[in-house]
């Protein structure tokens, strides 16, 4: 009798899962088409983005409420997050709703995104005012200095796509590195797990198990960066600084450098 039992939670909380996601594209054209074209007049990109981390608030708050997940994160992690001021956090990726979650907890942040997200239906318009595209790599480097000398935060998910949590390897492209290196901004590492595992990569969006899903944030690492003059030199720090950012994401908790 317990698998049927399942079986009636998985139904609803399916639906439910699909719901919120209709609610999420329906919520994106909503802003892209309404609030955000008089923000655009004044160039008011600040605002914009703290429109879109408002609206990732509520549906981080949604979930809780109705049960769907929570997101987990220890008072010193929490308060770690509060203060981050002008840092480049690089994130594992085993979700689908990563970026929504991270976005939701850091002050003044947002994220790269890439070219097809920029020419997606619902989210295009968002994307396009309040992310960092990386349609031109020189552009995104400069935007992103910029974006960082003004105390925002980059959130940049080095795998470039979900990648399952129990993967043989972990391939990081070296995009992260590059901007701190660009920008002499330090990089903030956070590990984010997922329990049960769902919203993986080919994983339906509705599966998303029979109970409350825990998604555990832990700040697994800071590292500090000067800036880079010469590009070759920028090239071999780069490839040094990314495999820092491996070893702190994918080792031990037990192992990994404190901030």
């Amino acid at each position: 009798m317990a698998a049927p039992r399942r079986l009636w939670v998985r139904v609803p909380r399916g639906i439910l899962a699909l719901l919120f996601f209709l609610a999420f594209g329906v919520g994106g054209l909503v802003l892209g088409c309404l609030f955000f074209p008089p923000l655009m007049i004044f160039r008011a990109r600040r605002a914009m983005r703290a429109l879109v981390r408002a609206s990732y608030r509520l549906f981080v708050w949604a979930a809780r409420v109705t049960g769907l997940f929570r997101v987990v994160l220890s008072p010193e992690d929490r308060a770690r997050f509060d203060a981050m001021r002008g840092c480049v956090v690089v994130a594992s990726h085993p979700t689908l709703i990563d970026v929504v979650i991270l976005l939701a907890l850091l002050p003044d942040a947002t994220a790269v995104a890439k070219a097809a997200a920029g020419r997606n239906f619902f989210y295009s318009r968002i994307v396009n005012a309040a992310f960092l595209v990386n349609d031109d790599p020189l552009r995104l480097l400069d935007e992103a200095k910029d974006l960082l000398a003004r105390g925002g935060n980059l959130v940049v998910f080095p795998e470039g796509t979900r990648t399952p949590v129990d993967a043989p390897q972990h391939k990081l492209h070296r995009g992260a590195a590059q901007i701190a290196l660009h920008a002499g901004a330090p990089v903030q590492c956070v590990s984010i797990t997922s329990d049960p595992p769902v919203l993986a990569k080919g994983q339906p969006a509705w599966d998303v198990g029979d109970r409350v899903i825990d998604f555990t944030l832990r700040a697994c690492g800071l590292i500090p960066v000067e800036a880079s003059e010469r590009d070759a030199v920028q090239h071999v720090a780069a490839v040094a600084l990314t495999e820092r950012i491996r070893s702190l994401l994918f080792s031990n908790p037990a192992e990994g450098e404190k901030p």
